[in-house]
C-alpha cells in the first residue's frame, strides 16, 4: 500500500466533501480516488486511465525527492532540541536541588552560577536562531518562552505555537523579506538559507506574513 498526501484549502476539502456526498461516496478518500482514476466524461461505465500505477510512482518519486532533504533537516533539529530540552530541565532540577542545601560557598559564586545556567536557552538560541514550541518538550513551555523574552529574545505568537527567535537572526531575516519581490513562496526560497527558510513557511502557513502587492515584498504583521 503507497500513501500519496494531498493539500487542499478547508474551502476546496468542503467542496470535495459536498460532492463526495452527492454522488453517494461514504468516504472522502474513495471519492478523491474516482476523480483520480477515472474519467469524468464517462457517461456510464468509468474508464480507467492507462498506467495509473507508473503516474502515481512517478508523483510519489519526485515527491520523496523533494521532502527527503527537509525530512532529513527536521529530523536532525528536532533530536537537537530535546538533547537541549533535557540538559535544560536537568539544570532547572539542579538549581531547585542546590537552593534547597546548605550554602557552603561564597554567594557571588552562586549567583554566578545561576548566571551561566539562566544563559544555556539564550545560548542555543543565538546558536540556532529559532525555538518552535512545537518542537520543544518541557514541563512549563510559558516560563521557558518567558525567560527567552526577558533574556533579549523575540517572541512571535501564532494561532498554533511561540516561536523564539533570536533578535540578530530575526533582523536580518526581516531585511531579507524586504529584499523579496517574488509573490511565489517556492521561490523566495531561493534568498533563504534553510534555517531561515523553515521560519518562512511557519509563518507563511499561520498567515503571519504575507506578499505587499503595493511594495511587491514579503512583510510580517505586527505582533
Amino acid at each position: 500500500m503507497r500513501v500519496l498526501i494531498l493539500k487542499f484549502t478547508d474551502e476546496e476539502y468542503s467542496k470535495l466533501e459536498e460532492e463526495a456526498r452527492r454522488e453517494g461516496y461514504a468516504l472522502l478518500s474513495d471519492y478523491v480516488k474516482s476523480r483520480i482514476f477515472y474519467s469524468s466524461n464517462s457517461s456510464s461505465q468509468p474508464t480507467q486511465i492507462s498506467n495509473v500505477d507508473d503516474i502515481v510512482r512517478k508523483i510519489e518519486r519526485k515527491v520523496q525527492d523533494m521532502v527527503n532533504p527537509f525530512t532529513a533537516e527536521v529530523e536532525d533539529l528536532k533530536r537537537k532540541i530535546a538533547e537541549i530540552s533535557e540538559k535544560i530541565e536537568n539544570i532547572e532540577t539542579k538549581s531547585v536541588e542546590n537552593e534547597s542545601k546548605p550554602r557552603k560557598e561564597p554567594i557571588y559564586r552562586n549567583e554566578q552560577k545561576e548566571q551561566r545556567e539562566k544563559k544555556t536557552a539564550i545560548d542555543y538560541l543565538r546558536d540556532q536562531g529559532a525555538i518552535y514550541e512545537s518542537e520543544v518538550k518541557l514541563k512549563n513551555p510559558d516560563l521557558f518562552f518567558e525567560k527567552l523574552e526577558k533574556q533579549g529574545a523575540k517572541i512571535v505568537y501564532t494561532e498554533k505555537e511561540r516561536i523564539g527567535l533570536d533578535p540578530k537572526f530575526f533582523e536580518e531575516f526581516s531585511k531579507k523579506l524586504n529584499d523579496i519581490h517574488t509573490a511565489d513562496d517556492v521561490d523566495a526560497q531561493k534568498f533563504l538559507n534553510r534555517t531561515e527558510y523553515k521560519l518562512f513557511q511557519k509563518l507563511r502557513s499561520a498567515g503571519a506574513v504575507y506578499f505587499d502587492n503595493s511594495t511587491k515584498s514579503w512583510k510580517m504583521l505586527a505582533n
